[in-house]
Protein backbone atom coordinates (compact mmCIF):
# COMPACT_ATOMS: atom_id res chain seq x y z
CA UNK A 1 0.00 0.00 0.00
CA UNK A 2 1.32 3.42 -0.93
CA UNK A 3 1.88 6.14 1.58
CA UNK A 4 -0.51 9.03 0.71
CA UNK A 5 1.97 11.64 1.93
CA UNK A 6 4.62 10.65 -0.57
CA UNK A 7 4.78 12.94 -3.63
CA UNK A 8 5.94 10.10 -5.84
CA UNK A 9 2.77 8.11 -5.07
CA UNK A 10 0.63 11.08 -6.13
CA UNK A 11 2.60 11.64 -9.33
CA UNK A 12 2.55 8.05 -10.54
CA UNK A 13 -1.12 7.48 -9.59
CA UNK A 14 -0.68 4.92 -6.80
CA UNK A 15 -2.97 6.99 -4.59
CA UNK A 16 -5.84 6.60 -7.06
CA UNK A 17 -5.37 2.81 -7.05
CA UNK A 18 -5.53 2.51 -3.28
CA UNK A 19 -8.50 0.73 -1.71
CA UNK A 20 -9.64 3.79 0.26
CA UNK A 21 -9.99 5.89 -2.89
CA UNK A 22 -11.59 3.04 -4.89
CA UNK A 23 -14.42 2.91 -2.40
CA UNK A 24 -15.20 6.54 -3.22
CA UNK A 25 -15.15 6.23 -7.04
CA UNK A 26 -18.98 6.33 -7.34
CA UNK A 27 -19.14 9.46 -5.17
CA UNK A 28 -16.39 11.12 -7.19
CA UNK A 29 -18.21 10.24 -10.43
CA UNK A 30 -21.45 11.68 -9.01
CA UNK A 31 -19.72 14.92 -8.00
CA UNK A 32 -18.07 15.26 -11.41
CA UNK A 33 -21.45 14.65 -13.11
CA UNK A 34 -23.17 17.24 -10.96
CA UNK A 35 -20.45 19.81 -11.64
CA UNK A 36 -20.83 19.13 -15.37
CA UNK A 37 -24.61 19.63 -15.16
CA UNK A 38 -24.14 22.82 -13.13
CA UNK A 39 -21.82 24.30 -15.77
CA UNK A 40 -24.10 23.19 -18.61
CA UNK A 41 -27.13 24.76 -16.91
CA UNK A 42 -25.22 28.02 -16.45
CA UNK A 43 -24.36 28.18 -20.15
CA UNK A 44 -27.97 27.42 -21.13
CA UNK A 45 -29.27 30.16 -18.82
CA UNK A 46 -26.81 32.69 -20.26
CA UNK A 47 -27.80 31.72 -23.80
CA UNK A 48 -31.50 32.11 -23.00
CA UNK A 49 -30.86 35.48 -21.36
CA UNK A 50 -29.09 36.71 -24.52
CA UNK A 51 -32.01 35.53 -26.66
CA UNK A 52 -34.46 37.32 -24.37
CA UNK A 53 -32.46 40.54 -24.59
CA UNK A 54 -32.31 40.30 -28.40
CA UNK A 55 -36.06 39.68 -28.56
CA UNK A 56 -36.75 42.72 -26.36
CA UNK A 57 -34.63 44.88 -28.68
CA UNK A 58 -36.51 43.58 -31.72
CA UNK A 59 -39.86 44.28 -30.05
CA UNK A 60 -38.79 47.82 -29.20
CA UNK A 61 -37.65 48.41 -32.80
CA UNK A 62 -40.97 47.06 -34.12
CA UNK A 63 -42.89 49.30 -31.72
CA UNK A 64 -41.03 52.41 -32.90
CA UNK A 65 -41.53 51.45 -36.56
CA UNK A 66 -45.25 51.01 -35.88
CA UNK A 67 -45.46 54.40 -34.18
CA UNK A 68 -43.63 56.08 -37.08
CA UNK A 69 -45.82 54.49 -39.74
CA UNK A 70 -48.96 55.27 -37.74
CA UNK A 71 -47.98 58.94 -37.40
CA UNK A 72 -47.18 59.18 -41.12
CA UNK A 73 -50.51 57.61 -42.01
CA UNK A 74 -52.42 59.92 -39.69
CA UNK A 75 -50.66 62.95 -41.15
CA UNK A 76 -51.13 61.90 -44.76
CA UNK A 77 -54.89 61.32 -44.37
CA UNK A 78 -55.71 64.69 -42.80
CA UNK A 79 -57.96 66.90 -44.83
CA UNK A 80 -55.53 69.81 -44.74
CA UNK A 81 -52.69 67.63 -46.05
CA UNK A 82 -54.85 66.24 -48.85
CA UNK A 83 -55.80 69.79 -49.92
CA UNK A 84 -52.12 70.80 -49.95
CA UNK A 85 -51.26 67.80 -52.14
CA UNK A 86 -54.10 68.64 -54.52
CA UNK A 87 -52.87 72.26 -54.85
CA UNK A 88 -49.28 71.12 -55.41
CA UNK A 89 -50.41 68.82 -58.22
CA UNK A 90 -52.53 71.56 -59.81
CA UNK A 91 -55.67 69.54 -59.45
CA UNK A 92 -59.04 71.05 -60.32
CA UNK A 93 -60.71 69.38 -57.36
CA UNK A 94 -61.89 71.73 -54.67
CA UNK A 95 -62.99 71.41 -51.09
CA UNK A 96 -66.72 71.19 -50.60
CA UNK A 97 -67.85 73.96 -48.25
CA UNK A 98 -71.53 72.98 -48.28
CA UNK A 99 -72.41 70.68 -45.41
CA UNK A 100 -74.09 67.39 -46.30
CA UNK A 101 -77.86 67.09 -45.82
CA UNK A 102 -79.90 64.13 -44.65
CA UNK A 103 -82.68 62.86 -46.81
CA UNK A 104 -85.52 61.46 -44.74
Amino acid sequence: MADTHDIQSWLNGDVLRSQKIREHYPLIALIVGLVFLYILTGYQAAKQQHRLTDTKKEMLDAKFRYMTISAELTNSTRQSHIIEVLHENNSTLQENNIPPIKIK
